[in-house]
């Protein structure tokens, strides 16, 4: 048991840091009204039913006319009440009638008087002018009718009728301004009735519409504002009625109404009802009248008192009343606590077992812990509203605190189920007669469990238990039991397991209550309701905190179920609490009584219904050291008079203080101002005001209660400030308290500090071709994290800027980006991107280098095949014109540019970098050369690989000029008697330039001593193998005959074979331009030959090219094949 008691003292520390808004206030503390029905007077006008009453102000007197005796005969007779006693008026005026309306007119002085019946309906307008009677003959008047309702609109000076029946029911609203009856046409309209009441809200310009009856029986409310009707909607009203009486108490600030009839048979009422505020609240007088209908009835300024005379009792006739009643000290005072002092009472103790024995008219309490452990005591009390008396029952369960306690009111026994003692948790049932507790033994018992809740749910005749905490944990199963079984119920959604929950039957609705608890994750403030077959979340928008060990208990006298204290949390503040609330099925509401007890939980709370009164007894307060625990008793009803006392006030700041730092802009700050008000007299605090004045970086939040509402002795409120702010620099703010005690005007100067979020932003470089595009993209980062969604503009040289956002990753992307336009170079800031910043974050802004570089042709022109005797060498060719580049050509001498030449080999490969020199000249710009002397190679093939690069020993790309990969085929073999060799150079990719496609080869046959082996010639060239695919393929020569060319006549003889660079396959069914080629041919002694030809083969040895024998050394043609 202690365990949850450590776990929740240990988590205050923790809570100063809490930053959330209290729960806002639903309304004012809900309130009843208190006043007595005091007779004034039992002599006067005869009895009677349906006559009408006004208050005529100018004479301050009430005058009253006609009415029926109920048994046929009607009145004529005119009266007047000066508060005492009532005087007939000796006068002549409108004929014997009743259910006449009358209504006074203050701004002319005088009391109109319509219709009423007399064996017939009657439509004819009198006036009385506090002398004598007049009819007024109008142009035009309402149909006549019987049961319409009628009020006099004080802002508009206007009579204000509205429907009734004749021959059907009526919703015609008309109104009379002392010369003429107008019908006023509007848009909206209470349906067609009879028997309604009406009054004027002087405060709130508005006529008010009560009930009546249609096809049957109405309790709706409406207000007309002379223009149309709105029907109104409050939380609770009166029950359906007809013919009730009804005038406006400006006392109250609110319309006044008694009585009526209700049901098919017209049964009479006698209940009170003000509305004010939209809202029906209901009076609570301690001395009644009796029930009835048709009485007249108006409210005296004068005196301050609502009159009623008369009424009937029977429809159609028969019993009437003759005597006057005032309803007198009328006050609206809220539900108070009071503590009950009495020479002996039960000793301290928390988790003790209460409820009220309805048929004994006591409160029963039995056990609980004296020292906040499992259950100690075991002692029976009673409480029958003045003092505490100890029972000795002959029997009496074991000692047990936190068990479930509920009376049942069809066997008149209180059920006491589980509970934790020094044998821990039980499941045993014990039921309490008055006399002796009795251990029950039903065939199945929920299993053992502490702090469950349970009451008794009045229309089953069955105890309802929910949850708890059991030797195995938390529970959140339902039971029922009725005097012999305890039967398990499914429900298909029910609250999560808990303890510490609290339950009370509300009988008007047959709904058990459920409210809070404590289950896992912490405190609950959710409410339920049980209908005896399910549960039932009601989802409401205000609530008490959220709590566990509170108590729930039905006033059946408010209709309404109260909830007090209970182990609580609230921003910044944690623990026993002392705070009413009460629940009407819809919404709770929060009480500020002018007294309270300490704050406390695991009280023990039940409903004395005979004398109207919650009593509490006992409960804890585990904040202090060591815990507070009580043995006072409580009684909270209305009528209570609280002892004035002392009003006093301490008001602790906490949370952050009045400074809250610095703060990104845009961000709350972590944490809150918090201000803690606690009312430490002896009489209530007062709150005059809580006011917060500064920028809207400051948001004020207080359940410390206002507007006349006080706070008790002995509780508090907290006042919440938190801090967002919406600019940068210093942001001040004042929060002022003003209260009725001393020091009651406090004023604080709240401060923090807005600054911006850095960002940072990086690009990333860029380099493309000339009139080329790329793909740029910037990273924006806010606190070193990703920023998204938000927009970054990049710049470059050529135009105006383009803004996009960043996606998830604050990557912001642009595709496509066209460089068209800027001439080639270098541009180290050429592009740049930049984020604007907003109130809540730093602008940011980067560059990054953009290199534009020119596509040009590279061309090899070294030597091809490197004798033994001579030194090769390699020479470079950049033409700028070749395919079309930028037309500022570069400045060799002044933009550095130098080819990398790499030899790769069989065994090694080398590198050595030459400079390019302007080549130029008049005729031609854009074209440079490099030469260098060839290193000595060992025999065998070479790939020659020429690259523009920026400076000696770079293997970066160049950024001046740029152009594709140069290979070339190279021989070295001095000591071999046939030598073959082979360049060239592809042109630039046929896609971009219309160039020469084709590459070009030379062979030169050397005698010197036969050849061994095969001659391979091989090359490499870019070109379309289908569907615009560009691939670089290798094109292999390889000798099948070369013996025969030690001979003066000789025809080389080569198979052909295109093989793909890169995945080694073999293309044999695509055309290709070979280009052009140069066999050359000399023997021994340097003579040509006598003739000479060249035959290409396929592989398969079929012949696709030959240039026959020929008297020359020398063969050349162009070479065409088709594959």
């Amino acid at each position: 048991m202690k365990q949850l008691v450590i776990a929740r003292i240990a988590a205050a520390a923790s809570l100063v840091s809490l930053a959330a808004g209290l729960v806002p206030m639903a309304a004012h503390g809900q309130t009843t009204v208190n006043a007595n029905w005091v007779q004034v007077s039992n002599t006067g006008p005869a009895a009677r039913g349906g006559a009408g009453m006004v208050y005529d102000s100018a004479r301050q007197r009430s005058i009253l006319f006609g009415g029926s005796d109920g048994s046929g005969s009607y009145f004529s007779d005119t009266w007047q009440y000066d508060g005492a006693s009532w005087t007939q008026l000796q006068v002549a005026g409108p004929s014997a009638r009743f259910l006449a309306l009358m209504a006074y007119n203050s701004a002319r002085g005088v009391t109109v008087l319509y219709g009423g019946y007399n064996n017939g309906v009657i439509n004819n307008t009198w006036e009385w002018n506090g002398s004598s009677w007049t009819q007024r003959l109008t142009a035009h008047t309402p149909p006549a009718r019987l049961w319409s309702a009628m009020t006099y609109d004080s802002t508009r000076h206007v009579i204000v009728l509205f429907g009734g029946e004749l021959d059907t029911l009526l919703n015609d609203t008309w109104q009379y301004d002392g010369n003429d009856w107008t019908q006023v046409i509007t848009a909206h309209a209470p349906a067609a009735r009879r028997g309604h009441a009406i009054a004027y809200d002087p405060a709130r310009g508005v006529t008010v519409l009560f009930g009546g009856q249609s096809s049957v029986n109405l309790n709706d409310t409406w207000e007309f504002n002379g223009v149309d009707w709105t029907q109104v909607a409050p939380a609770s009203s009166p029950s359906e009625r007809i013919w009730p009486a009804m005038a406006y108490d400006p006392n109250l600030g609110g319309t006044v109404m008694f009585g009526g009839a209700f049901g098919s048979n017209y049964n009479p009422l006698n209940d009170t009802w003000l509305y004010a505020e939209g809202g029906w609240q209901q009076i609570a007088p301690q001395v009644n009248l009796s029930a009835r209908f048709y009485s007249a009835s108006a409210y005296e300024s004068n005196r301050g008192d609502f009159v009623l005379f008369g009424g009937s009792v029977i429809a159609g006739g028969g019993s009437n009343f003759g005597d006057t009643w005032s309803l007198q000290g009328v006050t609206t005072s809220a539900l108070d606590w009071t503590q009950a002092t009495t020479s002996t009472a039960p000793t301290a103790r928390v988790w003790s077992q209460m409820d009220y024995d309805s048929a004994r008219g006591v409160s029963v309490l039995f056990g609980g812990s004296s020292d906040s452990g499992p259950g100690n005591l075991h002692d029976t009390w009673e409480w029958d509203g003045a003092r505490w008396t100890q029972m000795a029952p002959a029997t009496s369960p074991p000692p047990v605190a936190g068990g479930m306690m509920a009376y049942d009111s069809t066997r008149g026994v209180s059920v006491l189920f589980g509970g934790s003692g020094s044998t821990g948790s039980s499941s045993s049932t014990w039921e309490w007669d008055g006399t002796n507790w009795t251990q029950k033994s039903p065939a199945t018992s929920p299993p053992a469990r502490l702090w469950a809740a349970m009451t008794y749910d009045s229309a089953r005749s069955r105890m309802v238990l929910f949850g708890g905490d059991g030797p195995n944990g938390l529970l959140g199963d339902t039971w029922t039991y009725d005097g012999s079984t305890w039967t398990q119920m499914k429900s298909a959604s029910s609250p999560t397991q808990r303890d510490g929950p609290a339950m009370a039957f509300d009988p008007a609705r047959g709904r058990a209550v459920l409210f809070g608890g404590h289950d896992s994750n912490g405190r609950l403030g959710d409410t339920w309701e049980w209908d005896g077959a399910n549960w039932t979340q009601i989802p409401v928008t205000v609530a008490p905190h959220t709590r566990f060990w509170e108590s729930l208990a039905f006033d059946t006298q408010r209709g309404k179920t109260i909830l007090f204290g209970g182990d609580h949390v609230q921003p910044n503040d944690l623990g026993e609490s002392n705070d009413t609330w009460e629940w009407d099925g819809a919404q709770w509401t929060h009480d500020f009584p002018a007294a309270a007890p300490p704050i406390r939980s695991g009280q023990s709370m039940a409903y004395d219904a005979t004398r109207g009164r919650m009593v509490i007894f006992g409960g804890w307060n585990a904040a202090t050291s060591p815990a507070t625990i009580y043995g006072d008793t409580w009684e909270l009803g209305n009528g209570i008079q609280t002892p004035p006392g002392t009003p006093s006030a301490t008001l602790n700041v906490f949370g952050l203080g009045t400074n809250f730092g610095s703060v990104n802009v845009g961000s709350a700050a972590d944490g809150v101002a918090a201000f803690m008000l606690s009312s430490s007299g002896t009489g209530p605090l007062a709150v005059n005001s809580i006011a917060l004045s500064g920028p809207s970086d400051f948001v004020l939040s207080t359940d410390c209660p206002m507007h006349g509402d006080p706070l008790p002795a002995g509780s508090y409120c907290m006042a919440i400030v938190s801090f967002t702010p919406t600019a940068a620099g210093t942001r001040t703010a004042g929060i002022a308290f003003s209260y009725n005690a001393p020091g009651g005007n406090q004023t604080f100067q709240l401060q923090g500090t807005g600054v911006v979020h850095p960002t940072t932003l990086t690009v990333s470089p860029a380099t493309a071709m000339f009139n080329g595009g790329a793909i740029i993209s910037a990273s924006l980062q806010v606190d070193g994290k990703p920023f998204a969604g938000q927009p970054v503009t990049l710049s470059l040289l050529n135009g105006p800027g383009s803004t996009t956002q960043t996606d998830s990753s604050g990557i912001a992307v642009w595709f496509g980006v066209s460089f068209a336009g800027i001439h080639a170079g270098t541009y180290p800031t050429g592009i740049q991107a930049r984020f604007a910043g907003s109130p809540a974050y730093a602008p940011s802004s980067t560059t990054a280098a953009l290199v534009i570089t020119q596509p040009v042709t590279t061309t090899y022109t070294g030597e091809f095949y490197v004798a033994d005797i001579t030194a090769g060498h390699v020479t470079i060719q950049v033409d700028q014109r070749t395919p079309a580049s930028d037309p500022q050509f570069i400045d060799y001498a002044q933009t550095p540019v130098w080819v990398r030449v790499t030899l790769v080999g069989a065994a090694a490969s080398s590198d050595f970098w030459v400079q390019v020199t302007d080549a130029s000249n008049w005729s031609t710009t854009g074209f440079g050369v490099a030469t260098a002397p060839l290193p000595a190679l060992a025999d065998g093939g070479y790939t020659v690989v020429a690259a523009l690069v920026d400076g000696p020993s770079s293997t970066s790309p160049g950024s001046a000029v740029s152009s594709d990969d140069t290979r070339t085929g190279l021989v070295s073999s001095p000591t071999k008697g046939g030598y073959l060799s082979a360049g060239g150079a592809i042109a630039t990719d046929p896609s971009t330039n219309t160039g020469d496609r084709h590459g070009y080869f030379s062979l030169q046959m050397k005698p010197g001593k036969p050849p061994v082996g095969n001659l391979v010639y091989s090359y490499r060239v870019r070109m379309d193998v289908g569907g615009g695919n560009l691939r670089d393929v290798d094109v292999w020569v390889t000798s099948t005959s070369i013996t025969t060319l030690n001979g003066n006549s000789a025809t080389g003889q080569f198979v052909v074979e295109y093989v793909d660079a890169l995945t080694g396959q073999r293309y044999t069914t695509f055309e290709f331009s070979g280009g052009t080629f140069k066999l050359t041919f000399v023997n021994a002694t340097g003579n040509s030959p006598a003739k000479f030809g060249l035959v290409l083969k396929h592989p398969d040895g079929t012949v696709f090219h030959s240039t026959g024998s020929a008297p020359s050394p020398v063969v050349v043609g162009r070479l065409v094949s088709t594959l």
